[in-house]
């Protein structure tokens, strides 16, 4: 008898804390969209141009959203392949959970969170060290198209253009080190990983970076903006690698990348409208979307929990 009323008890709080944990989300996801200075500024001109997209166009933009997720699904699955094997399925839905998270913390620590909630108790602390090796692959190749951006389109702060290489450089002697310490420093060879799999994780993360870039291109070619590929696909390697060296504002941040775009682009195009249109449906796909849905993959799992 106490036994079933324990296990009753133990599946109302499970229900309870993964309710909770939604409307956090819902919450902070409405908090962060509702106070957006660029949405609230430019809200009817910018809804304006959203329906000037068709349905084509919409599908185009969601696979490409699906391809860019399934890029970093593939990542979280590779590192916790010896750990925590899991489905291709599953680690899409945790990368997806992570995302409602990461939407309201300061640069995105929250991904860390949502993921490990699908782990096994004992592998969740592991499986954070293992991420940081998916999360820094992707941050490799983001340093080392932006350094080399950063020669081509910099309108600010020229000196920056030397600091790139020099950055990307230590991130790649870094990231390849065998990891043979010793001392006091012994534990971190325990979270080392092999070369092998570096190198997979590598080549997802440029993947995934070219698919970031094909949404942009994609969006300002449905709007018309005449910028040159070459000039854009500069100026957006300088934008994200600009983002991934602010570390006190979450990546997420609308104003942040409408801000910067319209900096990097101005040179080529001076509607600042349609410039910040873009960075509002590439924000509302990558970010706002895939939080949304997580938020409700969230609740879905702690009920079934």
């Amino acid at each position: 008898m106490n036994k079933e009323r324990f296990k009753k008890i133990r599946t109302t709080l499970n229900n309870s804390i993964g309710f909770i944990l939604f409307l956090i989300c819902a919450v902070a996801i409405y908090n962060k969209v509702a106070s957006n200075n660029n949405l609230n500024q430019f809200g009817d001109q910018i809804k304006q141009q959203f329906y000037t997209i068709g349905f084509f166009q919409w599908a185009v933009l969601v696979i490409l959203f699906i391809l860019n997720y399934l890029m970093e699904s593939i990542k979280w699955k590779l590192v916790l392949a010896e750990l925590s094997p899991i489905s291709i399925l599953k680690s899409f839905k945790s990368v997806l959970v992570g995302q409602a998270f990461a939407f309201f913390t300061p640069v995105r620590t929250g991904d860390y969170v949502g993921r490990i909630l699908f782990l096994e108790p004992g592998n969740k602390l592991k499986g954070l060290a293992q991420m940081a090796w998916s999360s820094y692959a992707q941050l490799l190749i983001t340093l080392f198209f932006g350094s080399i951006g950063l020669f081509y389109n910099l309108p600010f702060l020229p000196w920056l253009k030397w600091l790139g290489p020099f950055i990307a450089a230590a991130a790649l002697i870094i990231y390849f080190h065998p990891g043979n310490f010793t001392g006091w420093l012994k534990k971190l060879s325990l979270l080392q990983i092999k070369n092998s799999l570096k190198g997979q994780l590598v080549l997802f993360s440029f993947l995934k970076y070219c698919i970031f870039v094909l949404q942009y291109t994609w969006v300002v070619a449905i709007f018309n903006i005449p910028i040159g590929m070459i000039d854009l696909w500069v100026a957006l390697s300088v934008l994200f690698f600009c983002l991934s060296l602010i570390p006190a504002i979450a990546l997420t941040d609308l104003v942040i990348r409408g801000q910067l775009i319209i900096l990097l682009l101005s040179p080529f195009y001076d509607n600042s409208l349609m410039l910040i249109c873009v960075s509002t449906i590439i924000w509302g796909v990558n970010f706002l979307l895939p939080a949304i849905i997580g938020s409700v993959l969230l609740l879905n799992f702690r009920i079934k929990q």
